[in-house]
């Protein structure tokens, strides 16, 4: 009896010893994982990556080691061969971000803004608002990156599908920052670079949230967002890039009530402005700017009740770079805000 009684606690003995370990082994493969999915239960799934959280893309419909599911802004289902080898990027502000997602390419289409170095000599297909099919085609790729809210783009869907050549749709359009965070996100898991996100990327969150940080307790000012092109002028919602930053610095767009699916802009009223007669005035721009300018002086400046508003009375207006505020900032995210927050909140700024 006694035997068998040494025997039992042995053998307890041994399970308590090996559970612990494993317990041990769990715990330091937990702490050495960067990157863990929570909150799978209540369906909002958040990544915490080098101490941050960032909210995993909803579209984000699952994911194996070789490949990704996704529902793209067209709403179809589409699975993802990861680390495509023979890449076309239609739109150069997302060749961009591929190629920071640690992406290459085979070829682009034309133009040099939002290029980055390393794709300034690949071959071209074409503009961005007129892609040739043909010259896609010719390459074999195994991958092309399209902007959805481009109608040159859609009508390639087909063609590409007919071809065995998977496509990839994106809107980086409406709500710019988030797109840009979610885009790098699947890029970064297609590419097979999750480590970009959780550092570069994730340094640059956390270079905006500090910005954030600093104007969260500040009275909030109210301001207008117009655009002018040399064909019209438009006020920006606060789906568009600058409103977008606006609304993250706690900045009251005189249009924020006006909701338009999908929508970045809406017609321009001088006597919504007048009414809500803001503190500040940014003026973005596109085209020629001798033509923009004219543009402006005619459809804004040449009415008499734009001197009455207080923004112009106290020399509040903006004309903002284009390279941050027209075409998409990227990688500069954080010069972007912090421009915009230095002209809301001078005196946090000194």
């Amino acid at each position: 009896m006694k035997k068998l009684v040494s025997v039992v606690l042995t053998i307890l003995l041994a399970v308590t010893v090996f559970t612990g370990c494993g317990n041990k082994v769990n715990k330091e493969v937990a702490d050495n994982d960067k990157t863990s999915i929570e909150n799978k239960e209540s369906g909002d799934q958040k990544e915490t990556s080098s101490g941050l959280s960032f909210d995993v893309p909803k579209y984000i419909i699952s994911e194996t080691e070789d490949s990704i599911t996704y529902k793209d802004p067209l709403e179809n289902e589409v699975n993802l061969k990861k680390k495509p080898e023979r890449v076309i990027v239609l739109q150069n502000s997302i060749l961009d971000l591929w190629y920071l997602a640690g992406g290459e390419a085979i070829a682009r289409v034309k133009g040099e803004t939002n290029v980055p170095e390393e794709a300034m000599d690949l071959e071209t297909v074409g503009g961005a608002f007129s892609p040739s099919l043909e010259k896609i085609l010719s390459l074999k790729p195994d991958l092309v990156i399209l902007s959805s809210v481009t109608s040159k783009h859609r009508e390639l869907k087909d063609a590409l599908e007919e071809n065995n050549i998977p496509a990839l749709f994106i809107n980086a359009n409406n709500k710019p920052y988030k797109s840009f965070n979610e885009t790098l996100y699947l890029f970064t898991r297609l590419t097979d670079k999750k480590d970009i996100f959780d550092s570069k990327i994730a340094d640059i969150r956390n270079e905006i949230d500090l910005i954030k940080e600093k104007v969260e307790d500040e009275k909030k000012p109210k301001v207008a967002i117009i655009f002018s092109s040399t064909r019209s002028v438009s006020t920006e919602l606060p789906s568009s890039l600058t409103g977008e930053i606006l609304e993250m610095l706690n900045g009251e767009n005189i249009v924020k009530e006006t909701k338009v699916e999908g929508a970045t802009k809406v017609d321009f009223s001088i006597e919504r402005i007048i009414e809500r007669d803001p503190d500040i005035i940014f003026i973005t721009t596109m085209g020629d700017l001798e033509k923009v300018n004219k543009r402006i002086k005619e459809d804004i400046e040449g009415n008499e009740a734009w001197g009455s508003l207080r923004a112009v009375k106290e020399g509040k207006v903006y004309y903002l770079p284009k390279e941050l505020f027209t075409y998409k900032p990227n990688e500069r995210y954080p010069e972007a805000v912090e421009y915009i927050a230095k002209i809301l909140y001078p005196e946090v700024f000194k």
